[in-house]
């Protein structure tokens, strides 16, 4: 066992079983130990996942984008660009003329206050989750115990009200033995968004689908991964590997507009692409593009396109 996996065992022995949320926060955030806190770059080839940043054209995508928004702001209007979970910051080359900063578990500072864009790339599918089971007499939680030499998931009957509300409002079409992933840290982090950014929008781009798309997820989401590999098993090699869970986009939209945001657009990221894409300069730049600038292009939008959802929420404030 690697030392975070005595950190959580000890907790364990001395609390019980605890919530697969606090297994996944101190398996990923641990400060000295998680996967994103360690000091490992966990990108690219010698990483575990590639994400879209590691390809340049999405870097010009979303400056296409920031340059079409920050328009329509006053032009003495100061205007910033903020990601979370940034990562490497490798936005920071298409975006450092719109004042970019990187928010990332290992350092930076979330602003006091802000008017632009907050940027949320493969953010939300990172954040921990707690898990339920739904048995034939109601949802009972899954919660992380050791025995023997291993980290195993126990049920619980007793569940909070808040991860009742939440399996009541979208766990209708969950089949007896299904499981049901709950995000409640989503709503602090639209919450926190919504507290410092004065106007502007909020970009999400994740792995997700809607609450009438739950069915075709009756065992959820949740998986990890190492070396370019998923695996079922989350709970082996604490703090080695990535653990992510789909975003529930029904949720993040019921928590923007309770928050006070607008959903200006919610599609698919092929969509929102070419979308995006449908002027002038973006027919110049296809013209003027190599071929490896194309097949990024094409690995983008055919690729990635049809698997990832985009949400935009917009708040409105003085100008």
């Amino acid at each position: 066992m690697n030392e975070l996996g005595q950190i959580i065992r000890a907790e364990i022995s001395m609390e019980g079983a605890i919530s697969f949320a606090r297994f996944m926060d101190l398996a990923l955030y641990h400060p000295a130990r998680g996967y994103y806190r360690g000091g490992r770059d966990p990108f690219g080839v010698t990483g575990d996942f590639y994400t879209a940043e590691q390809l340049p054209v999405f870097g010009w995508l979303v400056a296409h984008y920031v340059d079409q928004l920050s328009r329509t702001f006053e032009p003495d209007a100061r205007f910033e660009v903020l990601e979370l979970g940034a990562g490497r910051g490798e936005l920071r080359e298409f975006l450092g003329c719109w004042n970019y900063r990187a928010f990332d578990w290992a350092g930076g500072a979330l602003p006091a206050e802000m008017s632009g864009l907050v940027i949320a790339n493969e953010f939300f599918d990172a954040l921990p989750v707690h898990l339920l089971r739904r048995g034939a007499t109601g949802w009972r939680e899954l919660r992380v115990n050791y025995l023997g030499d291993r980290f195993v998931f126990v049920e619980v009957e007793k569940i909070s009200l808040e991860l009742a509300a939440y399996a009541e409002r979208y766990g209708e079409g969950i089949p007896e033995g299904g499981m049901l992933e709950v995000n409640l840290q989503l709503k602090q982090w639209i919450e926190r968004v919504d507290h410092f950014l004065r106007r502007g929008r909020l970009l999400v781009i994740d792995y997700g689908y809607s609450a009438r798309e739950l069915e075709r997820f009756p065992m959820g989401t949740l998986m990890s991964y190492r070396g370019h590999a998923a695996y079922a098993d989350v709970l082996s090699g604490p703090g080695t590997r990535d653990i992510t869970a789909h975003v529930n986009f029904s949720q993040l939209s019921q928590v923007g507009m309770t928050s006070g945001f607008q959903i200006v657009n919610e599609e698919s990221l092929q969509a929102w692409a070419l979308r995006i894409c449908e002027t002038d300069e973006w027919m110049e730049r296809w013209k003027a593009a190599d071929t490896k600038w194309r097949l990024q292009w094409k690995q983008l939008v055919f690729g990635m396109g049809e698997t990832f959802r985009v949400m935009e929420l917009e708040k409105e404030g003085p100008q």
